[in-house]
Order: C-alpha cells, then structure tokens, then sequence
C-alpha cells in the first residue's frame, strides 16, 4: 500500500510538471507552423535569383561574378498555411540587380504577396580606363577589366570586349564605370576596303560574289560596296561581320 502511495504521489508530480512545460514551450508543430511559410519563400526565392543570375553570368560570358542575396518576407507571411505545392514567383523583365521586388503566389492555398529583396552584386567586367567623349573609336588600349559592384541602374550592360573594341561612342563613357549598350554605336561590321560578301536575294535567287567595300558601316547603314565580279558599285547593307546584302 505504502508503495503503491508512492507511485501516485511521483506520478502526480510528473502531471504536473508536464502541464506546466506545455503552458511554457508550445507543441513544435505549432512552432513549426509559425516559420514554416516564410522559410519555404524565402528559400524559393532566393533559389529563383540565383538561378537567374547564372544565367545571365552564362550568356554575358562573364568568368566571374559574385552575389549576395538578403530577402526580406513580409512579417504577415508568418499567419499564412505553408503552400502545398511549389511557389509561383512573377517572372523577372531584367537582370536582379541592387533592391527587386516580386509577387509570389500559392494557388492551392489562395494567398499571395510581394517579396523584396537585396541582390548585391560583383562582376569583373571590361572598363574604359580613361574617359571616353562622344565620337571617338574605341581601341583595345582604351579598355580595362575590372570588378565592379553593380546596382539596379546597370541594366543592359556590354561584358563581351569584343563588342566594344572597334565601335564609336555616342554617350559619353566615364573611367572605370559599367559601359553600356546604348552607350555605344551600333557595331562596325565593315570598314573601309575591306573584301566582302555580297549576298543578293530576290524571289527565292540567292547569290553571292566576292566584293570591296568602299565605305564603313554597321547594321542599317547602306554602303557602297563594289562588285568584284563585274566591275560595278551597287548599295548594300552589312548584315555580320564581312558580309553585306542587296536585294536586285
């Protein structure tokens, strides 16, 4: 009898002291549940720019490139079910750079919301190492490599040295800053006697014949060219690099 006192006595204790432990430390689901969404976004989010940003480092041909990414989830995201399925997250209209914002959507769960977040940035990338006013032909001696951060005004960035060298400035270009695509002329595909191609199309035709061009010129820009063949000067288009079309 005494023994079995006893026992009751120890296991009251222990009731006791297990109701006050849940009271003091919540169920770990219910834990769970309070971070649970707003891991599964940030975590989906984070992946989505990472993503983006190799790939825009595999297209620009960039050797390296650098980036830290800070997402901020919205405090409210805590009171949302965790999405039972995978996160649609709003398509980019550019490279992640300095502060983006995306709308992120769960469909089975009827609930969205916008995500902000910081993508800081590094990339080495080819400069002007002096600067570069409007007209001048830009030389391999003109240009640099270096790692620069980059923020949200660096979109539409030229990484590729060779579609520099050669092409003349219609905005002025600063030392050591990101050099941009409308910072530039279009590209130079032929200069001044240079031999050619000149391709002529018309009506299903295509031919082609050795020509010299006798003016420089890129993309939409007719040049003189000569036909090597007869003889003749005709009016064509550079369309790649030694090669110019006419239509006859």
């Amino acid at each position: 009898m005494v023994c079995m006192y006893e026992w009751r006595k120890i296991g009251t204790c222990i009731s006791y002291f297990l109701l006050c432990a849940s009271c003091l430390f919540p169920p770990l689901s219910v834990a769970q549940s309070e971070t649970d969404t707003p891991l599964q976004i940030e975590k989906a989010f984070k992946q989505l720019l990472a993503t983006e940003l190799h790939e825009w480092q595999q297209q620009s041909g960039l050797s390296q490139l650098e980036s830290k990414l800070d997402i901020k989830v919205p405090s409210g995201a805590k009171r949302l079910a965790r999405c039972s399925s995978a996160l649609m997250i709003e398509a980019a209209k550019s490279v992640p750079l300095g502060n983006v914002q995306r709308k992120v959507s769960c469909e089975p769960m009827g609930w969205s919301l916008y995500v902000r977040a910081s993508v800081d940035v590094r990339a080495k990338l080819p400069v002007a190492n002096r600067v570069l006013k409007r007209g001048v032909q830009i030389s391999a001696a003109d240009i640099d490599w270096k790692r620069l951060k980059l923020g949200a005004a660096d979109r539409d960035l030229v990484t590729d040295i060779e579609q520099i060298i050669g092409r003349q400035v219609v905005r002025k270009i600063r030392r050591y800053k990101p050099i941009k695509a409308l910072q530039l002329s279009a590209p130079q595909w032929v200069n001044i006697g240079d031999r050619v191609i000149i391709e002529a199309r018309s009506n299903g035709f295509y031919a082609n014949m050795p020509g010299e061009a006798l003016e420089g010129g890129g993309e939409g820009k007719a040049i003189r060219v000569k036909n090597l063949s007869s003889g003749k000067i005709i009016s064509a288009y550079p369309i790649a690099k030694g090669r110019v079309a006419t239509l006859f």
